[in-house]
């Protein structure tokens, strides 16, 4: 994060520019060679993760593997992560999904104090501005599903994959499908696209639109936004790739099976 740069634990949170510890972008990009077109055609999904936009802070000591969180400073009226959020509306437009993998409840709490002020920050920046621009918040606390033997984790983050990745839709220069609201595929009219967007150009002074482009993003953070990030954006990840694959007309169906090479593949490229 070179807005807000530091090593784990010494650096967590937000600064009062609104920039977060652990700020990353994530670009997933398919390139297929194999059209009429000379420069074939591309799709991209982005989404991001970052530290929770909130003043919190830990101390780092060799006999504490897990120091206690504390909130470091008072901001009434959640200045900074205002600033974070109106970032990401300039950057990526809305809506902005946060999704929130910190622990919802603990004996001891830990996690639970900076999930809490996160919480209340969103509410707080949502009671302020118009209902399209409002963020849309899922706290999904990863090691309860995960220790729950009635719950699945990889069924719960599917889901809101497949939810986040509809919302904001992706990029594709040039799709032969479109994926409908309730999952059926119907062919892509370019047509009727290419005259609304002639017609939108020309309003906004020549500005180049795309046939399909993506609108909003997906924000993901657990507490140190690694192995349980990770997951999480994996998982969208693999419901996007599925999506795209479908609207540049390569595969019929956006969903695959775990043991696909394609969902191999994607992990041996995340991995390294």
């Amino acid at each position: 994060s070179r807005h807000f740069a530091g090593t784990r634990y010494l650096k967590r949170g937000v600064s009062d520019r609104g920039k977060v510890a652990n700020d990353v972008e994530h670009e997933q990009i398919i390139h297929d060679e194999s059209t009429m077109s000379p420069e074939g055609v591309f799709s991209s999904y982005l989404q991001i993760r970052g530290s929770i936009p909130t003043f919190w802070t830990q101390e780092s000591s060799v006999t504490m593997p897990k120091p206690p969180i504390v909130l470091n400073r008072v901001d009434p009226t959640y200045q900074a992560t205002q600033a974070h959020f109106e970032d990401l509306l300039k950057r990526y437009g809305s809506p902005i999904i946060v999704v929130d993998l910190v622990k919802q409840s603990e004996k001891r709490e830990r996690e639970v104090i900076v999930g809490n002020e996160f919480r209340n920050a969103i509410d707080y920046i949502n009671c302020h501005i118009d209902d399209h621009h409002k963020i849309l918040y899922c706290a999904l606390d990863y090691s309860h599903i995960s220790k729950h033997r009635n719950l699945n984790v990889s069924s719960s983050l599917n889901d809101v994959a497949t939810w986040s990745v509809n919302q904001t839709g992706f990029f594709c220069s040039s799709p032969q499908w479109k994926i409908m609201e309730g999952g059926s595929i119907e062919p892509f009219d370019e047509g009727s696209y290419c005259d609304a967007a002639e017609r939108l150009s020309k309003r906004l002074g020549g500005i180049l639109f795309f046939p399909m482009e993506q609108m909003g993003i997906l924000r993901t953070n657990c507490i140190d936004c690694l192995d349980r990030t990770n997951v999480a954006q994996f998982s969208a990840g693999v419901e996007a790739l599925g999506q795209q694959l479908v609207v540049m007309g390569i595969r019929s169906s956006p969903k695959f099976d775990p043991s696909s090479i394609i969902v191999r593949m994607l992990i041996t490229m995340l991995s390294h």
